[in-house]
């Protein structure tokens, strides 16, 4: 009733509003209930849902569920203590920057419903990383887990070694604080004008090397996931794996982000040829991110834990991506057009489809196509 409630009265007329604004009344609503406790156990008595099938035990992290908020929408954690209540079992902010950036020019965001897809151009929009974790201070011992994703400041660099060195001033901030739970490193914002003039870029081979050397001169002492790019080849993106696989503390891959191509089956003609500038969230990036995800897991499953990201909207895109060897899912896209009881009902029926296939636990489908 209350999905129903939201796609056919309250999604149309938030629709009629400029998606940006709407995304930052959200931000401001969520920050402001997150403070009343009776608003938050109000809420979770009728949105969550536990099922001890969904626990798991990842990189030394407990998860209730295996359905993460993706970093993208709360990038300056402002949703921290709402949250759990919603459903989620785990929660990304950022992506967080060392300096602060304003953003790209509006919109920033826009909607393509037929495609069930958004449009996305921030470019890492971000107060930046001090005045992040002044807002976050302390948490609530009985949080979720908390991960952060950090990504280079969105400006002009002389040469790649300077952007690796804004993200290692980055993670020295962080690892001085003990927020989080898990790190991810964004390398594959397509909306961003700081790789522009660099020949060598994080995303790849030997402009990651030298990210990950920076960064090796810190005591990441967290799981850290690698956020890659949807539209790279398999052959590009095991290049790049085969890279991090020499790093011990980097412990796994979220698959994938944003795409670009705008001749993507999935997106309705008319919708992409009216879309303005910028990349695209949702059902265009599923096939992506699924076919990584399996070609991935096939060879570093023994290496790499996979989070599967890109069009997710119900339990079984959930089961697929975990299927195929995602051990963790985050979505973003979905809640939006769902609405948040969305997030409840993919565990609930995810519950069931693993019953229903004869598994203990979540853990155990994890990967089962490869077999």
């Amino acid at each position: 009733m209350i999905g129903f409630i939201y796609r056919k009265i309250i999604k149309p007329i938030l629709f009629k509003f400029p998606a940006d604004d709407v995304h930052t009344h959200f931000l401001k609503m969520g920050n402001y209930l997150g403070k009343n406790n009776s608003i938050k156990n109000f809420l979770s008595s009728i949105l969550h849902y536990k099922n001890i099938i969904l626990n798991q035990k990842v990189a030394g992290i407990n998860f209730e569920n295996p359905i993460g908020l993706a970093a993208g929408f709360d990038y300056d954690a402002d949703l921290i203590e709402i949250l759990p209540s919603i459903g989620f079992g785990y929660h990304s902010i950022g992506t967080v920057t060392n300096l602060a950036y304003e953003g790209n020019p509006r919109p920033m965001l826009g909607r393509l419903p037929k495609s069930r897809s958004l449009l996305v151009n921030k470019g890492f929009k971000s107060m930046g990383m001090s005045s992040v974790l002044k807002k976050i201070n302390k948490r609530r011992t009985d949080s979720i887990p908390l991960g952060i994703s950090i990504g280079s400041t969105n400006k002009t660099y002389k040469k790649i070694e300077d952007m690796a060195e804004d993200i290692y001033f980055s993670f020295d901030k962080v690892l001085k604080v003990d927020y989080f739970d898990y790190f991810e490193l964004n390398i594959s914002c397509p909306n961003l004008i700081n790789v522009e003039n660099l020949k060598e870029k994080f995303d790849d081979p030997v402009g990651f090397a030298i990210l990950l050397n920076k960064l090796s001169y810190l005591n990441i002492n967290k799981p850290l996931f690698i956020k890659m790019h949807a539209e790279k080849s398999v052959k590009d993106t095991l290049s790049l794996l085969s890279v991090a696989e020499n790093y011990k503390w980097i412990t796994g891959v979220i698959m994938s982000n944003l795409v670009k191509n705008r001749n993507n089956k999935s997106f309705d003609k008319d919708e992409i040829k009216n879309a303005g500038r910028g990349n695209f969230s949702g059902k265009p990036t599923e096939e992506f991110s699924n076919n990584l995800i399996s070609e991935v897991y096939k060879k570093y499953k023994d290496r790499f834990i996979i989070i599967g990201c890109g069009g997710v909207f119900n339990a079984a895109d959930a089961y697929e991506k975990i299927k195929r060897g995602a051990t963790l899912v985050q979505m973003i896209t979905g809640m939006i057009y769902e609405g948040p009881s969305v997030i409840g009902e993919i565990n609930k029926d995810l519950a069931k489809l693993l019953k229903k296939d004869g598994y203990k636990s979540v853990s155990e489908a994890v990967g089962k196509y490869h077999k």
